[in-house]
């Protein structure tokens, strides 16, 4: 079975957590997209002495993954309680280096997630967190609410998450 809303809603519980999008359907295993919520993460990130200049720069920020890490063994470990939905766990993640965005169609204008164009859009990160790459470079077209278009060039990281197995969950 699986249910990438279930997952996705769950992550979003987290302030932190702006977007998930989970992937893996006809796959083994799943992995997920995350957009970190600026505002709750710069709060976060001023209280522990973390500089940042940009979305970005504190989406690629080490302290970053941890806390997103975090979470996402959470969700994985509360997933894993349930045999139907067991096999929904994410087993690696990227940040996103830009926030989805209506304007360059990923989601609707609603900030419903157009996980078929996402999916398209970015079938390059999600090959290299299938192919358990460590990083990748990527360059992303973006529009500008002026209408005008630009590119974001980063190289992403790429992170394992813990899978909680059956024995452990029941504990």
């Amino acid at each position: 079975m699986f249910a990438p809303k279930y997952v996705e809603n769950k992550l979003k519980f987290y302030p932190t957590i702006l977007e998930a999008v989970v992937f893996g359907n006809g796959r083994d295993r799943c992995t997920a997209f995350i957009n970190i919520d600026l505002t709750a993460v710069g709060n976060w990130a001023e209280r522990n002495n973390i500089a940042y200049a940009s979305y970005q720069e504190l989406a690629g920020h080490p302290k970053v993954y941890e806390m997103i890490r975090g979470h996402i063994d959470a969700v994985n470990a509360s997933v894993a309680r349930d045999p139907m939905l067991s096999g929904c766990q994410i087993h690696r993640f990227l940040i996103l280096h830009k926030e989805l965005d209506a304007d360059d169609g990923e989601m609707t204008r609603t900030r419903k997630v157009r996980r078929n164009i996402v999916a398209e859009k970015y079938a390059d990160l999600i090959d290299a967190l299938y192919a358990g790459k460590d990083s990748i470079y990527t360059e992303t077209e973006v529009t500008y609410e002026d209408g005008r278009k630009g590119a974001i060039k980063a190289t992403l990281r790429l992170a394992d998450a813990t899978v909680t197995h059956d024995r452990e969950a029941a504990a």
